[in-house]
């Protein structure tokens, strides 16, 4: 025992190397704090880069005057790839075919908590209703702890004022 206090006295008042032990317990928390910062930066920007397309393509849809197929088509280019012919992908791995547009009649202009959805002369509103999902998988992280992968989706609806 005395052999191992002497080698504890010997480090008691020394303190050179403690601030290299402090910077090997803080870095590994501080990068997996940054890294957490970062994935979640890019799943927002994903996210809003969906609500935009979604709401391109239903804005579109709403005031499209030829027939609903030839709409349809072209709002969805318009949410995925940001123009009605051609454009780039808004997100990578979301394809035009994955926008689900359709089209209802809304019986009600108020909802259940008395609130006026669209303002009308008549009972019956046109709203078409564009909505999408992506599974977001860039996430090496949230991978690597076994959780699943984390799917984003986007609605939005809006009142028909073409057709």
């Amino acid at each position: 025992m005395t052999r191992l206090g002497k080698i504890i006295r010997r480090f008691q008042g020394d303190e050179s190397g403690a601030a290299l032990v402090e910077v090997a317990i803080t870095v590994p928390l501080v990068l997996l704090l940054s890294a957490g910062v970062f994935e979640f930066s890019n799943v927002l920007n994903t996210r809003l880069l969906l609500e935009a397309g979604v709401e391109d393509a239903a804005r579109y849809m709403a005031r499209c005057s030829s027939d609903w197929d030839t709409c349809k088509g072209l709002a969805q280019n318009l949410a995925a790839n940001g123009a009605i012919a051609g454009g780039s992908a808004r997100v990578a791995g979301w394809l035009p075919a994955t926008v689900e547009i359709t089209k209802a009649i809304s019986t009600q202009a108020i909802d259940g908590s008395g609130n006026e959805l669209y303002l009308s002369s008549t009972g019956t509103v046109i709203v078409v209703q564009v909505r999408t999902a992506l599974p977001y998988s860039g996430m090496v992280f949230w991978d690597y702890l076994g959780f699943a992968s984390i799917d984003i989706t986007a609605l939005h609806q809006e009142r028909v004022f073409g057709w």
